[in-house]
């Protein structure tokens, strides 16, 4: 079986990097995006992983970025995993600390990284995951999405700072999935919007599992997966969310 080809955006590091790992001891033909090279770390020194600058919060590096990949695999891609987020909702208070709220910038940039972006990007390299078979898209979602989990977070949800933010930008990205389903699955195309679970990070020392159990899991779902199969928000085990 010959290796696939597959990009992995927000790659330097957490999730993005575990998948690279994954990738890289499977054999398969690794292109990661990073915002800068020169700060990729281990990454750089991965077998069958190239490198490709692209900074989500400036859409205009997609179009580089593109045309980088499209160099380095002028046969095409198999997989697009879209990784890149901003999961650090912002929330300002007044001064005299009892009135929460939050500034148009902040919203806008967590909707450019989580949202914009990564949508653009897959909607530049359609004609690249056309060239082969598989023809997978994967936006990495949310359980904050689901009108579900919130609910049942309610008391966790009312304390966390400005947690509607980011939660409605993953529900933005599972419509922008969604249309993408809807225009593309009659053409052999997968697209998956996944949550990758609780994962500890930098920024979450109380997750549940660690970005290589994410990564592997996550993997696992997507191979099994094919156009035939019902468009969900899965859950990184395979499970269906409500969403």
């Amino acid at each position: 079986m010959s290796p696939k080809v597959v990009v992995v955006t927000g790659s330097n590091r957490g999730i993005g990097l575990a998948l690279a790992v994954q990738f890289s001891k499977q054999g398969d033909i690794v292109i990661a995006t990073v915002r800068s090279k020169a700060n990729a770390g281990t990454l750089a020194s991965l077998p069958n992983v190239t490198l490709v600058e692209l900074d989500a919060d400036d859409i205009a590096t997609v179009d580089s970025a593109v045309a980088e990949i499209e160099e380095i695999a002028p046969e095409g891609i198999d997989e697009l995993w879209n990784l890149m987020e901003e999961s650090r909702n912002v929330q300002h208070w007044s001064e005299d600390g009892l009135s929460p709220h939050i500034l148009a910038p902040d919203m806008q940039r967590i909707f450019l990284v989580n949202v914009t972006t990564p949508t653009y990007l897959a909607s530049k390299l359609l004609p690249q995951l056309e060239k082969r078979k598989t023809k997978k898209i994967v936006f990495v979602s949310s359980c904050n999405a689901s009108f579900d989990y919130s609910k049942s977070s309610a008391g966790h949800l009312t304390k966390a700072e400005a947690p509607f933010i980011y939660g409605a930008s993953k529900s933005a990205l599972n419509m922008s999935a969604w249309y993408f389903h809807n225009q593309l699955n009659s053409s052999g195309f997968t697209i998956v919007p996944i949550h990758p679970g609780l994962v500890v990070t930098d920024m979450n020392p109380f997750g549940a599992i660690s970005s290589e159990e994410s990564a592997k899991k996550m993997l696992d779902t997507v191979d099994a997966l094919s156009a035939k199969d019902e468009f969900f928000l899965r859950n990184y085990d395979g499970s269906v969310l409500a969403w």
